[in-house]
């Protein structure tokens, strides 16, 4: 199996310095219904302006990069051993190009890794399928939004909510109420119902990775998200808090069975900047976010290791014939020499045989001293090849270069002018 390795540093990238088209569509549509020149459409504005300068220069669109949230399926043709591997490799190596800050810190020794790995960092979640391929989803979530996240036990008193869609409904609007600017909204809440504390937390997380414009596939959900999705708007929370028509991009809401002793609602905030990405890897061809990257996945190792394995084979069949040819030579030669050694007898002129053969001698020499300034030529070649090709190496790896062809993402700015800084 081929290391993926590139096309995961180049999600790292393209995750980080970037969002997903729904989500600038939504900061667009959030933008145009404000009045323009207001602090609610300039705050959405310099977003869009702040991501599309981002993209260009392969810079994160905010300095806490945040947690590291990978979703894996792969098919029979994938280890996972391999590609958590991989992975991990990546993260290191996005972490050096800058693509990342370093956020995984000891929580005992209050120590920093670094490069962004760690215990339980990155996060990585494996799903066997019978399709062939990977799909490597992405999920970077900011400490800010994740700060503002909370989970609730129902019946609670405090907020009036019993175990019923009525109860929901309460503990996402007191969720989003408290967070107010301080998730830096406008944020997209996931939401997961039931389950215990842990799968509940997990199912709110998965939820995000959802698009904006998707319908619940189960028909209560998707009407409690709908209507949630046009009541909070009326908080007036509005972008970083600053007040406006748009508090929140889209709820999504799961659900999970639960024991009866238990009903836990668990809240996910995710900030506006909503960074999520997908590679998929299906035999030499991979896509980023359905784009194609346009570079072929390298042959699997086991087909390199053949090719490889011919070649030994053909250069040792190659040095089997150079000897044979060397060994015919050495006999034609042999046989010369005794032609010559008996007409020199027969002729009585050992004498002229020895001048020519210390004349071959010194030809010999000759020879010897020409290869040994040959090699010594090729020697100095060499090292300046190598390091030539260590130059292009450290240039390939220079800090914030994507691995491969940037996907395109049409703007969405209203208009090139600068706006002022609030």
């Amino acid at each position: 199996m081929a290391s993926l390795r590139p096309y995961i540093v180049e999600l790292i990238r393209h995750t980080s310095s970037g969002l997903p088209e729904d989500v600038l569509d939504a900061l667009a549509e959030a933008r145009d219904n404000e009045p323009e020149g207001s602090r609610a459409w300039s705050t959405f504005e310099l977003m869009i302006s702040n991501v599309e300068a981002a993209r260009q220069a392969s810079a994160p669109i905010c300095q806490d990069t945040g947690t590291l949230i990978f979703y894996v399926d792969h098919g029979p043709d994938h280890s996972p051993h391999a590609l958590e591997r991989d992975i991990v490799a990546a993260v290191r190596e996005a972490t050096r190009r800058a693509y990342l800050r370093p956020n995984a810190v000891d929580p005992i020794t209050g120590v920093n890794s670094g490069d962004n790995v760690g215990r339980g960092s990155p996060y990585i979640h494996f799903t066997a399928r019978k399709e062939k391929g990977v799909r490597v989803r992405l999920m970077m979530k900011g400490g800010g939004c994740e700060n503002v996240g909370t989970q609730y036990s129902l019946p609670d008193e405090s907020i009036g909510a019993g175990r019923d869609l009525d109860g929901i409904r309460r503990c996402i609007i007191d969720a989003v109420q408290k967070a107010q600017g301080f998730g830096c909204a406008p944020g997209t809440v996931g939401v997961g119902v039931g389950g215990d504390r842990v799968t509940s937390y997990i199912e709110s997380k998965e939820q995000l990775f959802r698009p904006l414009r998707d319908v619940n596939p189960d028909p209560v959900l998707a009407d409690l998200e709908e209507e949630l999705l046009g009541s909070l708007q009326g908080l007036n929370i509005g972008p970083m808090g600053f007040g406006g028509e748009t508090t929140v991009l889209g709820v999504k809401i799961g659900a999970r069975h639960r024991v009866p002793a238990s009903f836990f609602v668990s809240i996910s905030y995710m900030c506006w900047a909503y960074r999520k990405g997908e590679l998929t890897v299906k035999g030499r061809k991979a896509a980023l976010d359905g784009h194609p990257l346009g570079l072929p996945v390298p042959v699997a190792r086991k087909a390199a290791s053949r090719t490889a394995a011919k070649a030994v084979v053909a250069k040792k069949t190659g040095a089997k014939k150079a000897g044979a040819k060397k060994a015919g030579a050495k006999k034609a030669d042999a046989k010369k020499t005794g032609a010559k050694k008996a007409g020199a007898k027969n002729a009585g002129a050992k004498k002229t045989v020895a001048k020519k053969a210390a004349s071959k001698k010194a030809v010999a020499k000759k020879a010897a001293s020409k290869k040994a300034v040959a090699k010594k030529a090729v020697a100095k070649k060499s090292v300046a090849k190598k390091s030539v090709a260590k130059n292009a190496a450290s240039k390939t790896t220079s800090p914030r270069k994507p691995a491969g062809p940037a996907v395109q993402v049409a703007s969405r700015r209203a208009r090139p002018k600068k706006l002022p800084v609030l």
